[in-house]
């Protein structure tokens, strides 16, 4: 994508003071226009970010939670506070309208657009330095908290410098290196023995009860899952929820006079899209949202702490698409589930080997009984994709196939398992909320997050 076809507001930089700032080495990011400029109001920022979240998602989620609980959602709760802020946001990276999670976490980051897959490289090939390594050399404490790896893009975004996202021993090292204070999340095939050795002072978790009673003067790494922390779903107690791993940083990160910046991010929400696994996509959106309650509770009364919920680009597209007689009983069916695709697919080999599909998919799903004709349909395009969509080669996969026939049972379709261009929602509340605009591009949120606290732009890196 050209600069000239971006639809970003080529304008903002120049017009928030951040690109002055820059040329004449000024301390901080600034707002101009009579609305603010130089001095930081917040001491902290909590970045919350649901990974992959389309609107559907949002609203599967809140009317979940609304006829289980009979209150809204966090996060709608969240918009009829008083000083809160809401936007709409637009998400293309310099080389697509649609991005992906690295450049997505990027343009937060940096302020700038990137190519996808590029971990604060511009489309030039300089590394710029990101958030937090300028949050730590202003002597704050940084945290990154996460349901994938914590060396996966989103996290990875705001601390590490590298041309690929793939490259997460790289990103592993950098992390320690950079000084994270609290790094909570999956992963720990990416932090091996001789790297651990290396950084003394960090202290390593890999159970719920391992998060009490840690130091309070140490480096806390909660490496939960080899890779990805598991689903809801299919997780044990030996996992924290992602609610909890935030409440342990902030408890942690909070000791810090000189303030903090903490990206928490509700990860496997995208990964539950791509797969067209609504049941998963559903509960992971409500444990973001648990989480996010956390964080709201914890700034209520407070006058120092700015808090910003968004996500980096829309998944998939879901929606509840049932109605009539039909819509009787979808969301019980939907939250029924047992387990998630994930759980599903190294079973489907033998299930079909065996012919125990109805069996198989009845256990995941809660109950969801393939007829005759589901079954079939199933079983011949498992054995052949090529008839089971068009949309090729993204929709032909086992769990999209999977996912269009318990629409049938739950109501929740999918457009495609892939990112979209989707605007996407953006909340904030705290110092420097109110600048928040009603439609912005994804780099203003960086520009908003360093004046509010009185960071410099980003430098490049050497």
């Amino acid at each position: 994508m050209s600069e000239s076809s971006q639809v970003s507001r080529r304008g903002f930089l120049q017009a928030t003071g951040l690109a002055a700032a820059a040329a004449a080495a000024t301390p901080a990011c600034a707002y101009t226009g009579g609305v603010r400029t130089g001095r930081a109001r917040a001491r902290n920022v909590i970045f919350m970010v649901s990974d992959g979240m389309s609107t559907g998602t949002l609203t599967l989620a809140d009317t979940v939670i609304r006829e289980r609980t009979g209150r809204a959602s966090a996060w709608m709760e969240l918009l009829a506070t008083a000083g809160a802020r809401r936007g709409l946001a637009t998400t293309h990276s310099a080389d697509c309208w649609v991005t992906d999670s690295a450049a997505g976490g990027c343009a937060w980051a940096l302020g700038r657009k990137v190519n996808n897959g590029s971990i604060n490289y511009t489309p030039e090939g300089e590394e710029l330095t990101p958030v937090l390594v300028r949050a730590k050399a202003r002597g704050m404490s940084a945290g990154l908290v996460t349901t994938t790896r914590v060396t996966h893009a989103t996290p990875a975004s705001f601390i590490a410098g590298v041309p690929k996202r793939s490259m997460e021993d790289a990103i592993a090292s950098q992390i320690l290196q950079r000084g994270i204070d609290v790094c909570f999340g999956g992963g720990g095939q990416h932090f091996p023995e001789s790297l651990r050795a290396d950084h003394p002072g960090v202290h390593f978790h890999e159970t719920a009860s391992d998060l009490s009673g840690h130091a309070p003067d140490s480096r806390h790494f909660g490496l939960f899952s080899s890779s990805h922390v598991p689903y809801t779903l299919d997780r044990d107690d030996s996992i924290p929820s992602l609610g909890t791993m935030m409440r342990h940083s902030l408890s942690h990160l909070s000791r810090n006079p000189d303030g903090f910046v903490l990206q928490v991010e509700g990860g496997r929400v995208d990964h539950a899209a791509h797969a067209n696994d609504a049941s998963s996509l559903v509960m992971e959106q409500i444990e973001f949202d648990e989480a996010l309650r956390e964080g709201v509770e914890w700034t209520a009364g407070r006058d120092d702490t700015l808090l910003i919920v968004t996500t980096d680009h829309a998944n998939a597209n879901p929606g509840l698409t049932l109605y009539d007689k039909r819509s009787s009983g979808l969301l019980d069916r939907l939250m029924g589930a047992e387990h998630s695709f994930e759980w599903l697919g190294p079973r489907l080999g033998e299930a079909v080997e065996n012919n125990t599909l109805r069996d198989l998919i009845a256990e995941m799903s809660g109950g969801f009984e393939l007829s005759d004709e589901d079954h079939d349909f199933l079983r011949g395009g498992l054995a052949d994709s090529l008839r089971t969509n068009g949309f090729m080669p993204q929709s032909r996969t086992a769990t999209s196939l999977i996912g269009s026939l318990l629409a049938n049972y739950h109501g929740v379709a999918f457009v495609s398992p892939n990112h979209t261009a989707d605007m996407v929602e953006v909340a904030a509340i705290g110092p420097g909320a109110e600048l928040l605009e009603p439609v912005l591009d994804n780099t203003d949120l960086h520009a908003l997050m360093c004046a509010a606290i009185g960071l410099p732009a980003a430098t490049t890196v050497g």
